[in-house]
């Protein structure tokens, strides 16, 4: 009787042990791809909204290599942009490598109040990793803060990395423009020429809202972001700012990117203890 206690006793704690693992693996993976969607559809908003000065600017060219196609539609809004990165490869200013094309319509310039920009992607790839979906960003003019802000709304997406895994996501959030708005690429840097690229990635937003997704393992996943999202464009990663992940048939954790530091660390907290993660994208 002892031995077959201990037994028992020796299963309870294996499969208890495995059910943590198997739920701290559901965790890690969620946190890991939806911090992979947020960076690529950042990086998706930066090469619209950089472009887009370029074309308010008269330039045909994006990112040193990208080419610029716009269709008047109206007279002279709304505006049809394509942005092509060729099929062998556009190495930016950021040193990104990006294949295919994007393509927006403007309803008017990025800044003005009102503005919707409408984007599609056509076999487009940034680093090996390819994007599709649609992406609305309404400009919704300045908060109490004097701040500008806009309504962006991602959908139909998906994101397939090298290995041919692919995740989809959905997302509504709020994005509030809290540095480098007084910047842009023409923007004079004092000796004659421009900023360029240092007048787009000295932006910075906050991110507020939620969104929904399936991992490329398959298992769904909501999140709800409790303290806003830091979003650096000279960043890969998020900075600061902390969210809320519910994986199917799991309880809510929390995920925490930290101080403002740009690395690809993040605290999971879980109801026994906190366990740093190591963010891919």
């Amino acid at each position: 009787m002892k031995t077959l206690a201990l037994l028992t006793t020796a299963l309870l704690i294996f499969a208890s042990c495995g059910k943590i693992k198997e739920e701290n693996d559901a965790f890690n993976e969620v946190a890991e791809d939806y911090a992979l969607a947020e960076s690529v559809w950042d990086d998706l908003g930066e090469q619209v909204e950089g472009s887009a000065e370029n074309v308010e600017a008269g330039e045909t060219t994006w990112q040193a290599c990208a080419i610029i196609t716009v269709d008047t539609i109206g007279t002279p809004f709304p505006l049809s942009v394509t942005v092509d990165f060729g099929e062998t490869g556009c190495v930016g200013r950021d040193g990104k490598t990006r294949t295919g094309q994007i393509t927006y319509t403007m309803t008017d310039w990025y800044r003005v109040e009102g503005s919707t920009l409408t984007t599609t992607t056509n076999n487009y790839t940034v680093d090996d990793y390819m994007v599709t979906g649609n992406r609305v960003v309404t400009n919704k003019g300045e908060n109490e803060q004097g701040q500008l802000h806009f309504q962006v709304e991602v959908t139909g997406a998906s994101i397939t990395d090298p290995e041919g895994a692919t995740m989809s996501w959905t997302s509504s959030r709020t994005r509030t423009w809290i540095a480098g708005e007084e910047t842009g690429f023409f923007t004079s840097n004092g000796s004659g020429g421009f900023l360029g690229w240092d007048g787009i990635t000295d932006d910075v937003y906050e991110i507020t809202g939620n969104a929904e997704g399936i991992t490329r393992s398959g298992n769904s996943f909501l999140v709800d972001i409790t303290s806003a999202l830091r979003v650096q464009l000279d960043c890969r990663w998020i900075t600061q700012g902390e969210l809320c992940l519910t994986p199917e048939d799991y309880d809510p954790r929390s995920l925490d990117y930290g101080d403002g530091t740009c690395d690809n660390k993040a605290l999971l907290s879980t109801n026994r203890k906190d366990v740093e993660i190591t963010l891919r994208g």
